[in-house]
């Protein structure tokens, strides 16, 4: 196709004229800083520079008169309007101040030449007001934490208790991260053998530091599984490690006591319950944070997880007193705002099977147009051989 196929008709806000000739002014906006004792100044980039579009334009024919007048008023209008640029298209322009200029001639009579200058117009942005759900909701699981470390130092207590107290303690403890360590598989807890357990007595004497070190242990948010790839199924990792947060909370129960019991009995179960209700808010906090910070791609996974961990949350706080109640409801608010909201656009999961046995390879691209989402139907139907999948119905996303 030759250039001259390729060009456009001209027009301003649908008023066409001819174009002669057009320049333009391109470039970046750059700030210069010279310094002295300096033989080179440094260069500051500050941005694109405005695109400045230039036409020389004319009229002609015996109806030229009529023709400029209309283009001299679509000219004063206000506001931006449409260029149609013979050779850049389509471009949302405003007229530059003294940018329109008409000469006539004596000598070119039925003609008119219009020197048109145009700086592009970008739209009038303002800041816009959101809501912040997910930072709200990592500040509810942060109140839910402070409170959770305040309230174990003042339920815990070692003080005066005989030895077998003690002993009982450090053993439910190691209990309990043992539970949690097999529970939140994955990458979500490091591994409590080498940073807890060796100075596990210790950190009990001063339960303060104990409830520190638990909730740091789990790294809240930072437990996400970040995209690696195209055919990295991250979304359905993060849904298995933010549900095994739930599941793990469900691990610690009150213990169960006699009426009549002497004080160092007594001070034993409010230790193991203390000990428990820790555990458990530091495993709903962990929950919590990641659905703050995680996307949120499956609309069906995203309401199984939150349905199970608004349940947990309630579950919690009917064992609470009423100040961590009070907490425990804000964070299962700011839960089912913040996910409520990031899930309305999320792809959903129907039933597809594959006509014949295929390649995972095949079914993705048969679906998505996209090979790399092989892994994401492989991981989800938990296929067993990527070259086999059967011809059985599947679940798969929507988009």
């Amino acid at each position: 196709m030759a250039w001259q196929d390729q060009l456009q008709k001209a027009s301003f806000r649908g008023v066409e004229f001819q174009v002669e000739a057009d320049d333009a002014a391109f470039g970046r906006r750059v700030q210069l800083h010279e310094y002295p004792q300096r033989d080179k100044p440094f260069v500051e980039d500050i941005g694109r520079k405005a695109r400045e579009i230039g036409l020389t334009a004319f009229l002609i024919g015996p109806g030229y008169m009529a023709a400029r007048d209309k283009l001299l008023e679509a000219v004063e209008q206000a506001g931006p309007g449409e260029l149609v640029h013979p050779w850049y298209g389509r471009l949302t322009v405003s007229i530059k101040d003294d940018g329109c200029r008409v000469t006539h001639s004596r000598d070119d009579g039925g003609l008119c030449r219009i020197h048109l200058s145009f700086v592009e117009s970008g739209e009038l942005a303002f800041p816009e007001a959101g809501a912040a759900s997910g930072a709200k909701t990592l500040l509810a699981a942060d109140a839910l934490e402070q409170l959770s470390t305040k309230q174990f130092a003042e339920c815990f207590s070692l003080d005066g208790s005989p030895a077998w107290v003690g002993a009982d303690a450090l053993a439910k403890a190691e209990g309990m991260l043992g539970t949690l360590d097999r529970v939140l598989s994955g990458g979500i807890l490091a591994s409590p053998a080498g940073s807890l357990l060796g100075e596990l007595g210790a950190l009990l004497g001063v339960p303060a530091n104990y409830a520190t070190r638990l909730f740091g242990l789990l790294n809240k948010s930072k437990a996400i599984v970040q995209r690696r790839g195209a055919g990295a199924d991250f979304s359905t990792a993060n849904y298995q490690r933010a549900s095994s947060a739930v599941r793990a909370a469900g691990q610690f129960q009150p213990a169960a006591r006699s009426a009549a019991i002497t004080p160092a009995r007594a001070r034993l179960f409010d230790n193991r319950d203390a000990l428990a209700a820790v555990h458990r808010r530091a495993a709903l906090v962990q929950a919590s944070a990641m659905t703050a910070t995680m996307p949120l791609p499956v609309f069906d996974d995203a309401v199984a997880l939150r349905s199970n961990l608004l349940f947990a949350l309630d579950s919690e706080a009917a064992l609470a007193d009423d100040v961590a109640y009070v907490a425990l409801a804000e964070l299962r608010t700011q839960v089912h705002r913040d996910m409520g909201a990031r899930i309305r656009a999320s792809a959903r999961l129907h039933d597809y099977a594959p006509p014949e046995v295929l390649p995972a390879l095949a079914v993705a691209y048969d679906l998505y147009e996209d090979p790399a989402r092989e892994d994401e139907i492989v991981a989800r139907n938990r296929i067993r051989h990527p070259g086999f999948v059967p011809s059985a119905p599947l679940k798969v996303l929507s988009a």
